[in-house]
């Protein structure tokens, strides 16, 4: 290999380009955009329809099902879930990996686009949604806060707050949030509308037409042009009160005549708290790339300026703000860097001196800038999983370089010049590192194609070890023999470190005769590894298999659902109470209070609820994160609430990884509410009584209870009443019809224009007795003539999968680790359930995500595994010695399994990686091995002579990369992240057991699989 060479002739060159990298690794680091977790970009949809006072059945015949079938038909759609409750209907679409992803979302407003007009002219809100992070994820939440200011006053103070925010270059946008809109009410008399026989539909045309702003065109005159102004826009409110209805007997009948008109809240459909108090929010999202450290400190001292203008009876808080957590996540794994380097120099300084430990701790740093130069350049940030990248890489990154330093070193020894022995030592191992490096690439490298939501979470970690591997395969090559001239001494050597001394000891007296033993016995060698595999295999079980675990973070989000008719004021009841539990828990922090809607979106994987009534939601943030403190709250939280009466209230802690709807989801198929009812309350029985199982939820198996306008439609057609007079009537005078938008000039703001009638709180019963109906003669005829108002129970919540009818059961587990082994019971009992003719059943949830992810890196490891056979097989032109070298991969299973279920960590995805990873590593010893033997038969000697010299030559490099790499892992290994310490437990316990089982049934596979006269 000439590189070595023409790098030590052209050393200046090299030192340029080294102080070049320094520089512009400098500046990456510097610049490059910092977060907690990565920005998720997953082809996932949403569409979101308010249409109040439309009960689950209407909303899924005249809204979901024409839009169901206009998107099943657009191509790459993998799947299609529909929620369906009263006046709100959310579509969630899942799309192909790999497609673009924008380009899909234009596809669907399109076609949505085409049939907007066909839908009902009552809905409020259509809106189609992409998931984009910089447009979900709430980075920082604030909340205006107060006991009595007025909503009017605190959303003006919200908007001149949010424009100061708006004008940092790092902020995205600002929303305002749980802030009710402010209207224009016209309340209609419908008993003094039926005297002037004036109908609901006349008033809204009159309103309507009034509104309309129709440009006047211009006017030429002489050299001049005018632009003409009809009635423009409203002065004041008094203008509305003011518009005339009709003429009755030669007197006009006015809008006020028949109406109050005046500003007014909508009917509340979010109710906020902070600590207790009244408030609305501003969530701030970052920009994509942002650097969200930056903006925490700009932001924040824009709030502390304006803190300082607020009136005493108004506050700004913050209840959520992820900058601190961004800030001590990078400060923690930053740390576990640098012990790790710290770490990694200090064994090789024992093992070979502080001349060859400086060299290579050298390449530490600058591999790690090169690849944070790659990882800025292909646009990703620094977050938990690359900083963490970085750790796993870190022992890695110095394989080569020790394998070329202790190979100079042995040069040296046999009396080479320094520069002869930098030259020939490089050279002599240059092909065997670079296959060792490709070999390891190549296990990582199908991670980074893994397209699914866990692909897309992780992906920056492979990238991130192969750009430090081709950096320190390039340093190794070229950097270490340089450094090695100037730091290595060119006369005798002298005395080798103690440890390294008794380490050529332990070589000659020890490992000599037990390698030996196994050469000459290795039927018995080869058994005692065959049952060491057989046993891990064996523990597997007791293992047990996890998905993502949970975030470690000091908050939680606490959820109630009360019965489906419970109004918005019910729900809120019940959140105060839990609010006064709160209140006197010393362990929290903080809590923010939702009332009909989910707390805005501030993890990256919790999608919050749109608006329902019947639901709450409250984030308590605690002072700290304490395990054990943090999980005795929790249960102790779960005893004061489990029989609570008026809903259930179940907890969710955020976890990491890809979003999905609950730990256990059973989808039910069917067409028939009432029999998909029969089966849900079966199969809710299965779950509830599946040990572990917690918080089960069966949408069925509450009912809701409806009023129901029983239209005599005899009497209709006497009274000549059209049907659907009558229904757009009744929904206008109880929930309220938005006829239009009005621009009051003085406010410079547009308003709804809300028509119903007359009453201070929510309608009543008895409000249906002033409801009158026109019919084809312009009589008015109460409503009650017409028909009868009874109550009815009705399905609350219809549910689609796939365009199907379903419903689903949803459930928590106790322990989060064992879900799989919790929902696989489940099944079993599914299976053995007698199931009706055309209904069956679909397991989402976890199980879903992780069979799926479990699967695809199933596949990657059999797309590895065949990679790197090809390469050895180019390699070494052989069948024969690839296998030899892929026998150290069973070897590593063996201790990965040992060694995670000594620490007691179950195999997560995150462990199947380790796993994936450890592929790639452990051949890395195999192939230095079989290559240094194959060069010793080639320069004459014996098959057993080879083996021996080189086993014995090898073992120090061998033992060192290992070390190293195993060091270089235990400062985020014992950190006891539920995320990380699973795959360092993995890949150290492979490491163990693949060396010193590598180190004999490797020399035994090569003198049984290799033939002694054959030309290597």
């Amino acid at each position: 290999m000439k590189l070595p060479q023409l790098a030590i002739s052209n050393r200046l060159f090299v030192l340029t380009s080294i102080v070049l990298l320094i520089f512009i690794g400098y500046k990456s680091y510097k610049s490059m955009p910092r977060s907690e977790d990565p920005f998720l970009e997953l082809p996932k949809y949403s569409i979101v329809v308010v249409y109040p006072g439309a009960s689950p059945e209407d909303m899924e015949e005249l809204i979901v099902d024409p839009i169901e079938e206009l998107v099943d038909e657009l191509d790459d759609i993998e799947e299609i879930k529909t929620e369906i409750t009263n006046g709100l209907a959310v579509i969630k679409i899942d799309a192909e990996f790999g497609i673009d992803y924008d380009e899909k979302y234009d596809d669907i407003v399109t076609e949505i686009g085409k049939i907007r007009t066909d839908l009902p002219p009552g809905i409020i809100e259509l809106e189609i949604n992409q998931y984009k992070p910089e447009d979900r994820n709430v980075v920082h939440q604030y909340a205006l806060v107060s006991k009595d200011v007025e909503f009017r006053i605190l959303y003006d103070l919200a908007e001149d707050f949010e424009k100061q925010l708006e004008k940092s270059n790092v902020v995205k946008k600002v929303e305002i949030e749980a802030s009710p809109k402010e209207e224009i009410r016209i309340s209609l008399d419908f008993q003094k509308m039926a005297q002037l026989d004036i109908s609901l539909k006349q008033v809204v045309g009159v309103l309507q037409s009034s509104n309309a702003n129709i440009p006047g065109g211009s006017l030429k005159s002489g050299k001049l042009t005018f632009n003409i102004k009809t009635s423009g826009s409203f002065e004041s409110l008094d203008e509305i009160r003011d518009i005339a209805i009709t003429a009755k007997d030669n007197q006009i009948v006015y809008l006020k005549n028949i109406a109050t008109v005046n500003y007014d809240y909508e009917d509340s459909r979010w109710i906020a708290r902070y600590n207790g108090q009244k408030a609305i929010y501003l969530s701030v999202y970052q920009k994509k790339g942002g650097n969200i450290l930056k903006l925490s400190e700009e932001i924040g001292k824009k709030a502390d300026t304006f803190k300082k203008s607020l009136p005493k009876s108004i506050k700004l808080e913050t209840p959520f703000e992820q900058a601190t957590a961004v800030k001590s996540r990078i400060n923690d794994f930053l740390s576990n860097l640098l012990q790790g380097v710290f770490l990694v120099g200090l064994v090789v300084l024992v093992f070979l001196g502080w001349r060859p430990a400086s060299i290579v701790v050298t390449v530490i740093p600058l591999s790690i800038l090169i690849a944070i130069v790659l990882l800025d350049f292909t646009g990703y940030a620094l977050h938990q999983i690359s900083i963490s990248s970085l750790v796993i890489a870190l022992g890695l990154l110095v394989d080569n370089a020790i394998v070329v330093v202790e190979n100079i070193i042995r040069f040296k020894k046999e009396g080479y010049t320094i520069s002869e022995a930098a030259a020939k030592g490089t050279s002599e191992v240059g092909y065997a590192i670079i296959s060792s490096t490709i070999t390891t690439v190549l296990a990582f490298a199908p991670l980074a194609l893994l397209e699914s939501g866990p692909g897309a979470f992780l992906r920056s970690l492979p990238l991130t070890v192969i750009f430090v591997l081709m950096g320190s395969l390039l340093l190794a090559l070229v950097f270490t023999p340089i450094l090695a001239q100037k730091l290595i001494k060119n006369k005798k050597e002298s005395k080798p470190p103690v440890v390294s001394k008794a380490l050529d000891g332990f070589i000659e007296n020890r490992y000599s005769k037990i390698l030996t033993f196994a050469l000459r016995r290795g039927w018995a060698v080869l058994l005692v590894g065959v049952i060491i595999l057989i046993g891990s295999i064996m523990l597997f079980p007791k293992i047990g298999v996890s998905f993502f675990p949970t975030a470690d973070k000091p908050m939680i989000l606490l959820n109630i659902e009360q019965p489906y008719s419970s109004n918005i004021n019910h729900t809120d009841n019940t959140l105060r109470y839990i609010e006064s539990v709160l209140d006197t828990t010393d362990y929290v922090k903080s809590y923010t209070t939702n009332a009909g809607h989910g707390n805005p979106q501030v993890y990256y994987n919790r999608i919050p609820e749109e608006y329902k009534t019947y639901h709450g939601e409250v984030l308590v943030n605690f002072k700290d994160w304490e395990q054990e403190k943090f999980y005795r709250t929790l249960n102790a939280f779960r005893k004061v609430f489990s029989n609570n009466p008026n809903g259930k209230i179940s907890f969710r802690e955020l976890q990491n990884g890809a979003p999905f709807e609950a730990p256990i989801e059973i989808l039910l198929i069917g067409e028939d509410l009432k029999t998909l009812k029969k089966i849900s309350n079966d199969i809710e029985n299965i779950i509830a009584k599946t040990k572990g199982v917690i918080d089960v939820e069966n949408p069925l198996a509450r009912a809701k209870t409806d009023i129901k306008v029983d239209v005599n439609r005899d009497k209709a057609a006497i009274y000549n009443v059209p049907l659907l007079d009558i229904d757009q009537t009744v929904r206008a005078s109880l929930n309220g019809l938005t006829i239009d938008k009005v621009k009051i000039s003085k406010e410079d703001e547009d308003y709804p224009v809300v028509v119903r009638i007359p009453f201070k709180d929510r309608p009543t019963i008895n409000d249906f007795s002033k409801v009158s109906v026109p019919n084809a003669n312009g009589d008015n005829i109460l409503l009650n003539q017409l028909a009868s108002i009874n109550f009815d129970q009705d399905y609350a919540k219809i549910n689609h999968y796939n365009t199907d009818r379903n419903t689903a059961i949803t459930a928590n587990v106790l322990n989060p680790e064992a879900t799989r082994t919790v929902t696989e019971q489940i099944i079993t009992e599914l299976e053995a359930y007698n199931w009706p003719s055309g209904y069956t059943y679909h397991v989402g949830g976890e199980y879903e995500s992780q069979s799926e992810s479990f699967g695809d890196l199933g596949t990657l490891l059999l797309v590895a595994l065949i990679l790197i056979f090809a390469v050895l097989v180019l390699q070494f032109r052989s069948i024969r010695q690839p296998l030899i070298i892929f026998s150290a991969i069973p070897l590593a299973i063996s201790g990965s399994f040992i060694a995670l279920f000594i620490t007691g960590w179950s195999f997560s995805f995150f462990a199947f990686v380790g796993l994936i990873s450890l592929v790639g590593i452990v051949v890395n010893n195999s192939i230095i091995l079989v290559d240094y033997t194959n060069q010793l038969i080639k320069e004459g000697h014996s098959k057993i002579e080879a083996i021996t010299t080189a086993s014995k030559r090898r073992f120090t490099p061998i033992v060192l990369t290992t070390l190293t790499t195993i060091v270089g892992l235990l400062p985020l290994t014992v950190s006891g992240t539920s995320l990380w310490s699973p795959l360092g437990w993995t890949l150290i316990g492979g490491m163990i057991s693949s060396t010193l089982l590598t180190l004999l049934i490797v020399p035994l596979l090569y003198k049984w699989l290799t033939k002694t006269k054959r030309k290597l």
